[in-house]
């Protein structure tokens, strides 16, 4: 018969052994469900970080295409209204599309499916938009061309029939180029604001970028310089 001595002996070794397990499970859990933690934040801060980076991508693709766009507006009401500069800055709306091609994978990352559906909706507008304007006057350029020599050989039949397709040309580049302008400004407009949340971007005034980029003439400049009276001997 083992003595009380080493029958309390055992049973502490046993209650030693028995608390150390738990302890060492109870570390490996709290271990295991910390990196896990860790694991979780650290990602989340990472979507978070692309989410804004490509919202101030997007922003800033709105920006530009808002600021070109009604310049481009601006330059339709006086003289040509596709002359040089008109079609120059409806060119340089192409490079920003060209922008977004090569981020649109990166678009998945925004976490909100209706505002990604409002990025693919506005970009697929201005591209078609844009892409119907040059389009269209590639096309108007050729039918002149085509009336002119139709007009030199003396067919006035061909002649007609080129200036009647030319005019609905006219008249389907004036429908896109409205198509583009309410797209910037109602869809535009409203996807911007959203953007802005998701990028912690402050709101910008495109009135207010395009008068600092080009300031009014000063009333000094504006006036007409004459020759000073000759000096009486």
């Amino acid at each position: 018969m083992a003595s009380p001595d080493l029958a309390q002996s055992i049973f502490d070794v046993t209650t030693t052994a028995g608390a150390q397990l738990v302890a060492m499970l109870m570390g490996a859990v709290l271990a295991s469900g910390g990196g896990f933690f860790v694991a979780w934040v650290l990602d989340r801060m990472e979507r978070k970080r692309q989410e804004r980076s490509i919202a101030l991508v997007c922003l800033d693709l709105l920006t530009s295409l808002g600021v070109m766009t009604n310049l481009a507006h601006g330059a339709r009401g006086r003289g040509d209204p596709y002359g040089p500069f008109t079609m120059r800055l409806v060119r340089g709306c192409v490079r920003d599309l060209d922008v977004y091609e090569r981020n649109r994978e990166r678009i998945a990352d925004i976490s909100d499916p209706s505002l990604r559906a409002e990025i693919y909706q506005c970009m697929t507008r201005m591209s078609l938009a844009i892409d119907g304007i040059l389009s269209e006057t590639e096309s108007i350029v050729r039918l002149d061309d085509a009336i002119a020599a139709a007009r030199h050989d003396g067919d006035t039949a061909k002649a007609d029939r080129f200036s009647s397709e030319r005019q609905e040309r006219c008249a389907r580049r004036d429908g896109t180029f409205e198509f583009m302008m309410e797209t910037t400004q109602e869809l535009g407009g409203s996807l911007a604001q959203k953007l802005r949340v998701v990028a912690q971007a402050a709101p910008q005034n495109l009135h207010a970028i395009v008068a600092a980029n080009n300031p009014p003439p000063s009333p000094a400049s504006s006036e007409p310089v004459t020759d000073a009276p000759p000096a009486s001997s």
